[in-house]
């Protein structure tokens, strides 16, 4: 299943990258390399329950891979609020008719670092808090680790629930504003120089909304489920100390963890929003044509 989600997020990733949607490129990027790396796992560990304690240690491969499997939740729900942000400014109606090279560059720029700065920041910042190189489960494979000590809170669980109450709020401006300006919304849109037409404007809050009522609720989960273990004082020769290399192998007793069905269903959601619409089959039309089949459809 999550190989099938990452080839078929490829194409509203292509629709995307031709509109120059940079929010929801990344949003796309991040749900397809989340779905690869749970694809990959799935191949290398998901073999008998018990075969998890002869199977590879995964060294190197998933020291790389928790560090993207945590850039890409967070990069998930920042990328939600990129998109519903960015639709909320659309219907402004106070955006620049006319955008110029500096009004682009600076709306670019403020894509990038809502839907790239806290996934970096979450990659890096990770180590502090990291008390083993990872968990290896049974069909899931590398499993990121985080220290049950209180640094934890505020440099990494915090930020999901923060960003997606972010994305609840631009969300919602979204629907006040259309409400608002329902009988000027065409023109809004035309005026605005986003590229955007009422059917793509409806695809991407849909999107962003349908992800938002997903995500929301599991972050607060997450976040409350993480709150309610005892938490220690934070010690740096604790947590990085001599067996930090030791590397736990957990049989998963044919459960896998929620997060990755959450981005198996996304990549799903994504391929039926966006690549069944009027655009994605004129996208379609182009490619049949380059190789010469167009003709025969």
């Amino acid at each position: 299943l999550s190989g099938l989600s990452t080839v078929v997020a490829f194409i509203p990733l292509a629709w995307h990258i031709r509109n120059k949607n940079t929010a929801a490129i990344c949003l796309i990027v991040w749900i397809t390399l989340f779905n690869f790396l749970s694809f990959s796992n799935a191949l290398i560990w998901g073999g008998s329950e018990f075969d998890i304690y002869t199977a590879w240690d995964g060294k190197i491969f998933c020291d790389v891979e928790v560090k993207f499997f945590i850039a890409s939740g967070a990069g998930i729900v920042s990328s939600i609020a990129a998109i519903a942000r960015n639709l909320a400014r659309v219907m402004s109606n106070k955006v620049t008719v006319i955008k110029t090279k500096q009004v682009r560059r600076r709306e670019l720029v403020q894509d990038l670092l809502l839907c790239l700065g806290l996934p970096v920041w979450t990659m890096a910042i990770h180590y502090f808090v990291q008390p083993s190189r990872y968990l290896l489960l049974a069909t899931t494979g590398c499993t990121p680790t985080i220290s049950d000590s209180w640094p934890s809170i505020p440099l990494v669980l915090i930020w999901p629930p923060i960003i997606s109450l972010v994305s609840a709020y631009y969300a919602g401006l979204v629907l006040v504003r259309v409400h608002r300006y329902r009988q000027q919304f065409a023109d809004i849109l035309r005026s605005s120089n986003s590229g955007l037409t009422t059917s793509r404007f409806i695809r991407l809050f849909v999107l962003s909304l349908v992800l938002l009522v997903i995500n929301l609720p599991l972050t607060f989960y997450v976040f409350y489920r993480n709150m309610e273990q005892p938490w220690t004082p934070y010690d740096w020769d604790s947590i990085h100390g001599k067996d930090w290399d030791y590397i736990l192998r957990i049989p998963s007793h044919n459960i896998i963890q929620f997060d990755r069905w959450v981005s198996v269903g996304a990549g799903y959601i994504l391929f039926f929003i966006f690549g069944m619409g009027n655009d994605a089959l004129k996208m379609y039309r182009g490619w049949l044509d380059t190789i010469g089949f167009g003709k025969y459809l």
